[in-house]
C-alpha cells in the first residue's frame, strides 16, 4: 500500500519463521522487510516515473545504520514505512520508521545505497535517479546518514560460514542481510537468548562468492557493543564490517 508517491508504507505479520527462541523477531527478519518495502516502492516510482537506471546496472547497499527502540515479538503485526531523503550524484540516502498494530515506534534506519555495474564493479551516476525521484528532505528517521562502523583490533573470537546458495537473491549477489546474519551468528547462543540488539551500523565493502568461505572476527568495544569484521577467506580481504549494541533482558 501507498501513502502517497512520495512515502510507501507496507504490513507485515510477525511469522513463526520470523521469531528468535523467545518469539522476538529476528534482525534479520526486520532488515528483509524494510527491504522489501524499499523495492515495492522503488517498482511503484518506476511505473509512474519510467525506468531509471541502465539495463544490467543495480542498487547496492553500502552502509545501514538502524536503532531499535522496543522489541517486536511472534504474533504481532508491523508496519513500514520508507522513503527517499536524498538522492546524490553518487549516493542515494533512504529511510525507514517501523511500527506496530497501536502506532509504538519499534525501529528506525537510514541507508545508503550506489547503484553499480555488476561487470565493472564501478560506481554509476545518479542523475537518471535524481532526476525522477520524489526526495523528502525535511524528514529523517534518525536525523543522520548511517555512519562508519569501527574496524576490529583485538577480536576475542573467529567464526566461520561458508557462503551459501540460498544467500543470493534476484540480483545474483549475496544479500545484504547474509552480511549481517554472519555478523549477529558470530555471538554466541547464551548471549543471543539473554540480550536484545538496541542497535546495529553495518558498512558493506566487497562482495563475496558462491562456494566460497568468510571469517567473522568480533571484539567487544564496550559493555554489550560488538565490532564484526567479515573476512573474505579466498581474498583475505574486508568484506563488511559492523557495530552491535545489545541491552541484557530479565523475565524471559
Amino acid at each position: 500500500m501507498s501513502e502517497s508517491i512520495g512515502i510507501w508504507a507496507e504490513s507485515y505479520n510477525v511469522n513463526v519463521y520470523d521469531a528468535d527462541i523467545n518469539g522476538r523477531l529476528k534482525i534479520t527478519a526486520l532488515c528483509n522487510y524494510m527491504q522489501n518495502t524499499a523495492w515495492l516502492h522503488y517498482r511503484e516510482i518506476e511505473k509512474i516515473k519510467g525506468a531509471m537506471l541502465k539495463k544490467g546496472h543495480i542498487w547496492a547497499m553500502i552502509r545501514l545504520e538502524a536503532v531499535i527502540y522496543s522489541t517486536a515479538h511472534w504474533g504481532g503485526c508491523l508496519k513500514v514505512m520508507t522513503w527517499s531523503r536524498n538522492v546524490g550524484k553518487l549516493s542515494a540516502f533512504r529511510d525507514y520508521e517501523v511500527s506496530d498494530s497501536k502506532g509504538k515506534r519499534i525501529a528506525g534506519a537510514t541507508a545508503t545505497w550506489v547503484v553499480i555495474d555488476p561487470l565493472t564493479k564501478d560506481i554509476q551516476s545518479l542523475k537518471g535517479v535524481s532526476d525522477k525521484w520524489p526526495e523528502q528532505r525535511d524528514q529523517s528517521a534518525l536525523g543522520r546518514d548511517a555512519g562508519k562502523a569501527p574496524g576490529v583490533v583485538n577480536p576475542y573470537s573467529s567464526v566461520e560460514f561458508k557462503v551459501r546458495f540460498g544467500e543470493f537473491d534476484v540480483n545474483r549477489h549475496v544479500n545484504n542481510v547474509a552480511y549481517i546474519d554472519w555478523m549477529n551468528e558470530s555471538l554466541s547462543r547464551d548471549y543471543l537468548e539473554n540480550h536484545e540488539l538496541r542497535s546495529l551500523k553495518v558498512n558493506f565493502l566487497e562482495e563475496v562468492q558462491y562456494n566460497g568461505h568468510v571469517t567473522v572476527l568480533t571484539e567487544e568495544k564496550a559493555h554489550n557493543s560488538f565490532a564484526c569484521s567479515v573476512l573474505n577467506k579466498e581474498t583475505g580481504r574486508e568484506s563488511a564490517r559492523g557495530l552491535f549494541t545489545f541491552s541484557a533482558v530479565t523475565g524471559l
